[in-house]
């Protein structure tokens, strides 16, 4: 088994979907606790936090199955305006 990265993870079918209110794709992630503190500490007084999400499409090279390759990072800033500071509204 390949070892596990910092924000990583992965999402593949999920094999005990038998109804449609299950999801169509389960996984986990691997999110290193140095970017959660320092999310944390970004974003105090919010009450939700962004985060970013990557996914490429992989294939299990043993079953030939696909899944979701995913990371996650934090967000990227939007474009700011001259003097503006993109993350205040």
């Amino acid at each position: 088994m390949a070892e596990q990265r910092a924000n990583s993870g992965t999402l593949g079918k999920n094999r005990y979907k038998d109804n449609e209110k299950k999801p169509d794709l389960t996984g986990n992630i691997h999110v290193d606790r140095n970017l959660l503190i320092d999310l944390l500490t970004k974003n105090k007084d919010k009450p939700l936090i962004q985060l970013r999400l990557s996914a490429w499409n992989k294939q299990n090279n043993d079953t030939g199955e696909g899944f979701l390759g995913i990371a996650v990072s934090e967000p990227i800033p939007p474009k700011a305006e001259a003097g503006k500071n993109p993350w205040e509204a």
